[in-house]
């Protein structure tokens, strides 16, 4: 069997019967709020207590911001951070220093590439890949560019979410309506009214070599960080 790595939630790696398979590249897909930088954060900081290096590459909030967001869960260890076994990068930022166009994808992904590689991480996480793709001119460019990218970073030996941001309450996994088909696996986290309360969900949508369940689950984000409850465990059969 393919080797797993643990994602840092018990209820989404007995789902994925064990956890991601080592290598490859997820579609973590959901709209604002649902719990997608939580997720992928705890993705990182499980990796990291195992002794694989993580990195968190962003391109909507600053480090610091991202930094504080996550101090009052107890899955973040700040020494992790310092030691830079959990690495969080602007890439933007990081994109200006080195004179990177970010509408160039073949800069773009040799920055990312350099970035990977200086920091030996095993665990990657790109936030997000709507907000990078949206730099580059045509559909053509796009697709390319997030096949080549996904290609690369198996190539490096990491395993990947891709953080994509979709409209709320839309059964859609991607802006692009590209990005699901060439990855590897969709993680959709959605959300729902009931009894005039907004909950969220969690379905594990696709993920080769994995025989998994489609069920959606509850998804509550508490002070240990995400935690998934099957819906009728939650009373929302």
């Amino acid at each position: 069997m393919q080797e797993r790595l643990k994602t840092g939630i018990k209820a989404l790696d007995e789902i994925l019967d064990g956890g991601i398979p080592r290598g490859h590249s997820i579609i973590l897909a959901g709209s604002s709020g649902t719990g997608k930088t939580i997720l992928a954060q705890q993705f990182l900081f499980s990796g990291a207590r195992d002794g694989n290096i993580g990195l968190y590459l962003s391109l909507s909030e600053p480090r610091d911001k991202i930094i504080k967001n996550l101090e009052d869960f107890t899955f973040f260890d700040k020494k992790l951070v310092e030691s830079d076994m959990v690495k969080i990068t602007d890439l933007s930022s990081n994109a200006g220093l080195k004179g990177v166009g970010l509408q160039d994808p073949t800069e773009i992904m040799g920055l990312i590439r350099e970035i990977v590689l200086d920091s030996q991480a095993k665990r990657v996480v790109i936030d997000s890949i709507t907000a990078l793709a949206a730099n580059f001119a045509d559909d053509a460019k796009i697709r390319n560019f997030i096949y080549e990218l996904e290609f690369e970073l198996m190539y490096l030996d990491c395993t990947t979410l891709l953080i994509s941001e979709i409209p709320p309450q839309t059964f859609k996994y991607s802006v692009y309506g590209i990005e699901e088909f060439i990855a590897d696996g969709v993680i959709l986290l959605t959300e729902f009214e009931r009894k005039s309360e907004l909950l969220r969900a969690c379905q594990v949508v696709k993920m080769r070599g994995v025989n998994h369940s489609r069920s959606k689950y509850m998804l509550k984000i508490l002070e240990d960080g995400i935690n998934l409850i099957p819906f009728f465990n939650a009373g929302l059969e």
